[in-house]
């Protein structure tokens, strides 16, 4: 396999195959979106839909962090990328360099995935107002016949409920993991 086949592989007509457009794309979208993305929707934007080569995803990426056009912060469901304040305008003008098809199919995908894990997370959790004050929460583990677990609890405040819902949502086989380690507990 020659070089440029490498570093070109995966990447559909019309692709990025330059780190600086992948750049551009990257503080693009994270311009754009209204929530930050994850490193991992990122990667999947580019690279499943044929917009960047893997390698050159991870490359460019890499040094967007390093010289700190883009930050990453822990958060529930992973790694968030934000686009520091000092750098929106240049991202917006820089970005009408790339190919408007190419801006707008990026952010497309990326609402999209980000729609699909937010509807995901919500179904996961119910919450229902009780009449005289405080909530029920029901967490569930899977679905239909692949339910593993499903658990109602009470919380006094809209605080807790936030609270308790990100806890879950960051870790979701926690919740699953101390249930099951309580009920089997000294059954050894």
């Amino acid at each position: 396999m020659r070089d440029e086949d490498f570093f070109s592989a995966g990447v559909g007509p019309g692709g990025l195959n330059s780190r600086e457009q992948i750049r551009l794309l990257l503080c693009y979208l994270a311009l754009r979106l209204p929530e930050p993305m994850t490193l991992r929707q990122a990667e999947q934007v580019l690279t499943q839909e044929g917009l960047a080569n893997y390698f050159e995803f991870r490359a460019a990426m890499e040094k967007l962090l390093t010289q700190g056009h883009l930050t990453a912060e822990e958060a529930p469901g992973g790694m968030r990328l934000r686009l520091p304040e000092e750098y929106r305008r240049a991202a917006a003008e820089l970005a009408k360099e790339l190919p408007s098809h190419i801006r707008d199919r990026a952010l497309h995908c990326a609402q999209t995935i980000q729609e699909s894990e937010r509807r995901e997370r919500d179904e996961n959790v119910s919450v229902c107002p009780l009449e005289g004050g405080g909530f029920y929460v029901t967490f569930r583990q899977g679905e239909g016949s692949d339910m593993l677990m499903s658990i109602t609890v009470y919380l006094a405040n809209r605080a807790q409920v936030e609270e308790v819902k990100a806890r879950f949502v960051a870790q979701p086989g926690r919740l699953y993991a101390a249930v099951l380690a309580a009920l089997t507990e000294g059954s050894t």
